[in-house]
This record gives C-alpha cells, structure tokens and sequence, in this order.
C-alpha cells in the first residue's frame, strides 16, 4: 500500500473541508492581516498598464526598464506589435480594439494611474504601417514614434482624461529616452 498517497488524499480532503466551511478564506485574512502575505497580492490594483511591441530581442530589456522606473509587480502588460502604433494605426484595428479593450479592463479591475508605453528602435510592425516611409535614420526614425506616440496621447487623453502617460523609445542596447513629455 502506498501511504505517500493516502496521506495527499487526506490532506485533499481536509483541504475540501475547511475550504467548503469557509474557514480557508478566513484564513487567509488572518495571515494577511499578521503580514505574512503582502496585502498588496489582494488589494488589486497596479499602478500603470505597459504597452510594450512583441519584439524577442528586448522582452528582458522591457522587464529591467519597468523594474527601473520602480514598477516590479505595479503594472499590467499588454504586448502589441508597434506598441503605441497599435492602439492608433488603421493598419492594425484588431490590435486598435485589443489595447483599449485591454485598458479598459486595467482599469477596472486593477485601477490603473496611468499607461506607460515603450516602443523600440527597428520595429517591424513600423516598417510594416510605413512601408517605404519607414524612417531609418536615427533621428528621423525619432520623429516617427514621437508622432505616432503623440497622436496615442491625444486619443489617450481623451478618451481616459483621468490617466496619466509615459512615453518611451527603446534602442536595442536596452537604453531608453523619454521622447514624449
């Protein structure tokens, strides 16, 4: 006879038991009350919602940049090609619907403060919405994100006045500039 196993089978039992009787939960407000577990991991709210692009070769990068700015575990993630060209370019309204759905959704559940996006340098989906207008040059390419940025602003703001925004370009060594204030 297994005993390793009859023992997971009571213990799930008395797991059920407490649980239907409602003192699991009970439980658990004690506990976080004591402090052993953070309020926070209950308390549902985040301070901001993260627009980053899709892009591999900068998701560690985006992590280090959040965690920098001092938002480990404060912020919601939504990862869209472009970043801030998806919530504003006709060339993409399925990812249009999807990051406003998804800051609706921030801000409901989580009460976000405010979205802080992060586009990054040689994007695909801006060569994708630019085509041969895709701005290479460093400066130029800049300017780009900078419009495309201040155009997700002025649909931001007014569509969601009570939100505050970030806007940032990432260049592939993982630095970032603020380029829209």
């Amino acid at each position: 006879m297994n005993h390793n196993h009859v023992g997971q089978d009571q213990d799930q039992a008395c797991r059920d038991h407490w649980h239907r009787r409602g003192f699991l939960g009970a439980g658990l407000i004690a506990v976080t009350a004591a402090g052993i577990i953070p309020t926070r991991a209950f308390a549902g709210h985040a301070e901001a919602l993260a627009l980053t692009c899709i892009d591999y070769r900068l998701v560690d990068d985006a992590v280090r940049f959040f965690n920098a700015k001092h938002l480990t575990n404060e912020y919601d993630q939504v990862s869209l090609a472009g970043a801030s060209l998806a919530a504003v370019s006709d060339k993409f309204p399925s990812s249009n619907a999807a990051f406003w759905d998804q800051l609706d959704i921030a801000k409901t559940l989580h009460h976000i403060k405010k979205v802080v996006v992060l586009d990054h340098r040689d994007c695909g989906a801006f060569k994708v919405a630019f085509g041969d207008k895709f701005a290479s040059e460093r400066h130029a390419e800049t300017a780009q994100h900078k419009h495309v940025m201040a155009q997700m602003k002025a649909v931001l703001k007014a569509k969601h006045p009570d939100l505050g925004a970030e806007f940032y370009l990432l260049a592939l060594d993982g630095t970032a500039e603020q380029i829209v204030l």
